[in-house]
């Protein structure tokens, strides 16, 4: 007898059960106001997580999108209760008597919930006696400062958002292949600030322009001008990177020099592995002239980050990892393969080779060198396909002109590397940078749309202002 199957019931209820077994939830104090709220939800199938938070009486309530992470959030001086809701749809076969059908199914929604709290700041108290006019106060003492510089406490942003090599499988397939699925819009944004800046850089080592101007005779510049100038770039952009902190307050302390030495090598890394090379092949093999100029763009773009990052909360920095550029003075014919491909593929082998430190023990017994492996990482791979795309760099253009026959294939191989590099790592991992920012966001609230809109102002204004040098260049 053929078999139907009738589904009688679909019942939703929305009643909360306490289960502390499938959701973990706590809750901490970072400092005064502000909370750090971590969970991890152990149901394999779910239908939606929400978080809410009570303080002083007013319910703030988020939807979540990843099962395991967590956040912080301000500003919660008095007591907060952190509740984590999980509704889930289950299957229900029921019996003969509850329907007369052959095969009847319900659909049942239960939603589980658990929930900590913290405690309101405590508030200081004075006591008074009437039996003494002495008073007495009692100091605790201090506490004792760390002086093993290599293991201090890094709690920058810039530094501690960026994942590590154990923090990334690259053998997941499933997570490869949905890569530019997990691409939102805010990210997009962001990644084509970087690309309108490396346009923008471009511009400005091609046209004249006050400051920025490439000079006429970049030959009359004596080498150690040349070189206290880049110098002066790098130590400039690394200081802005490294000892601004929130409130613009200048403080010489051991993080920040810490976070100054990270950005140090990392520019130094981005800069030689990219131009360096490029410009010693041109010198050595192809018997080129080859100079090197200092990019003050790279403090300018500096300056704009850490000036958004202090005045308007900014979760992520413009960084410009390139502080000078090569000139070849001379002209030569095309070559077999061009010195861009071995700049572009040093510059990712060298990026992947600081993603690989991240991983080995003693580098991460030392929270300084963890610091300048992740930062150094980032700016290789970042620099790679920002200085290869159109609209950026264009020098995967460039590189396919300068090769011939057979070897355009090289430069393309170099780029699609960099590309699958700067995806896997930086785009589609759980703790990546993409993962990272979507959390930022997500405690921004409604303040993520604003960043949206100061990303779109900045990229016009990039633009604008780029279109009229190239303008103003071509009428003189």
């Amino acid at each position: 007898m053929k078999k139907y199957l009738l589904i009688l019931f679909f019942i939703l209820f929305i009643n909360a059960s306490a289960d502390s077994e499938n959701i973990n939830i706590t809750l901490d104090r970072k400092d005064d106001a502000t909370i750090v709220i971590s969970w991890n939800i152990l149901y394999p199938e779910f239908d939606s997580i929400t978080l809410e938070i009570l303080h002083d009486g007013k319910v703030e309530t988020y939807d979540i999108p990843l099962k395991e992470s967590s956040i912080e959030v301000c500003c919660y001086e008095n007591e907060v209760t952190a509740t984590i809701n999980v509704v889930v749809t289950k299957v229900v076969q029921l019996s003969n008597e509850e329907c007369s059908a052959e095969s009847c199914i319900s659909f049942e929604r239960e939603k589980f919930q658990n929930q900590t709290i913290i405690s309101a700041i405590p508030t200081t108290t004075t006591t008074t006696t009437t039996t003494t006019t002495t008073t007495t106060t009692t100091i605790p003492p201090p506490i004792p400062e760390s002086t093993d510089f290599l293991n201090i406490e890094i709690t920058n942003e810039l530094i501690t958002s960026i994942p590590l090599f154990d923090d990334i499988d690259l053998t997941d397939q499933e997570k490869n292949s949905i890569a530019f699925i997990m691409t939102t819009v805010i990210i997009v944004l962001f990644y084509l600030v970087l690309l309108l800046q490396e346009w923008f850089n471009k511009i400005l080592s091609e046209y004249k322009v006050r400051f920025f101007r490439k000079e006429n005779e970049i030959i009359s510049n004596s080498r150690f001008t040349n070189f206290l100038k880049i110098f002066f770039a790098l130590t400039m952009t690394a200081f802005l990177i490294g000892y601004v902190e929130e409130g613009a307050s200048l403080v010489l302390d051991l993080e920040n020099l810490a976070v100054f030495l990270a950005a140090f090598t990392g520019l130094i890394s981005v800069t030689f592995f990219y131009e360096g090379v490029e410009g010693l092949i041109e010198k050595f093999i192809f018997k080129q002239k080859v100079r090197f100029r200092w990019a003050p763009q790279a403090i300018f773009f500096a300056l704009i980050s850490t000036l958004a990052f202090v005045y308007l909360n900014m979760p992520i920095g413009f960084i410009f990892g390139f502080i000078a550029s090569s000139y070849i003075l001379n002209s030569r014919p095309n070559a077999k393969l061009s010195p861009k491909f071995y700049s572009s593929i040093s510059l990712s082998a060298i990026g992947y080779g600081f993603f690989y430190l991240t991983s080995l023990p003693f580098i991460l017994e030392s929270t300084v060198f963890t610091a300048i492996a992740a930062i150094s990482y980032l700016m290789c791979i970042e620099g790679v396909l920002l200085k290869a795309l159109p609209g950026g760099g264009n020098e995967l253009l460039e590189s396919l002109n300068d090769s011939t026959g057979v070897y355009k294939i090289f430069p393309l191989l170099s780029f699609l590397l960099g590309l699958w590099l700067f995806i896997r790592i930086l785009i589609v991992s759980p703790d990546s940078e993409f993962a990272n920012l979507q959390q930022d966001l997500l405690s921004m609230g409604s303040f993520s749309l604003t960043f949206a809109l100061m990303l779109l102002g900045y990229m016009i204004s990039i633009f604008i202002i780029g279109l009229f040098i190239k303008v103003k260049s071509k009428n003189e």
